[in-house]
């Protein structure tokens, strides 16, 4: 299916874009304002509620320089997503309407046991080749809720949720995140950033290559004309 006319005018080609999302009330908006390092009353921040506040793809530019020092005059794209699975945005043909093919990484978010829409979602990711990682946010609020309700330990609780997350999404450690938009210095957080950078770097890497490829060709097309 073709390139969305949004993502397009959004200089698609030219940078790295990352897209979250999950249901409502998950934390996807705290999510993109950790990831760029900003406080919900920051300039440009991602507003912040308990409602569906995403009902239409929206796109936070970022320099690249959170990748590494290199990419400076790059940008990066942290796309807000709405959740699939509702009347206005059917799985059926989120795929398509979201142009999800076309992202370099995708980040599923669930704030509690990821829903069968979430699973079904990340089959059609896997099924059409696009990179995907699963979240589950408010972590901090889940540990001491256990902590507090049945005593049971913060290292016991996260490996519980891992693991459910394991078995049903069918990923592995490396791509199950566990972590708090609030608490940016705990729990996965910062091995979240480091596999959101790599996936960008590889993929601002791929395009490159292929800009200097078409240009070569290019340039041989008109010497042979």
């Amino acid at each position: 299916y073709e390139l969305p006319r949004w993502l397009k005018e959004a200089g698609y080609k030219g940078t790295g874009n990352l897209a979250i999302t999950g249901n409502s009330g998950t934390g996807k908006s705290s999510l993109n304002n950790a990831v760029r390092g900003l406080k919900p009353r920051d300039n440009n921040a991602a507003a912040v509620g308990v409602k569906e506040t995403t009902l239409e793809p929206t796109g936070y530019t970022f320099p690249a320089t959170f990748i590494d020092e290199s990419r400076r005059g790059v940008e990066l794209k942290l796309w807000d997503l709405p959740g699939a699975g509702t009347p206005r945005f059917p799985l059926a043909n989120y795929i398509r309407k979201m142009g999800i093919r076309f992202f370099d990484l995708v980040v599923v978010v669930a704030a509690q046991r990821f829903t069968e829409t979430d699973l079904a979602l990340m089959d059609e990711l896997r099924e059409n080749g696009v990179p995907f990682v699963a979240v589950r946010s408010k972590i901090d609020l889940e540990v001491r809720n256990a902590e507090q309700d049945s005593g049971v330990q913060a290292e016991d609780v996260l490996e519980q949720i891992r693991s459910d997350i394991r078995r049903n999404s069918l990923l592995t450690d490396d791509r199950i995140f566990l972590l708090s938009s609030r608490r940016a210095t705990e729990y996965d957080f910062q091995r979240f950033l480091d596999s959101v950078r790599m996936s960008l770097r590889r993929a601002l890497d791929i395009k490159l290559a292929r800009a200097m490829n078409r240009e070569i060709d290019v340039r041989i097309l008109h010497r042979a004309i």
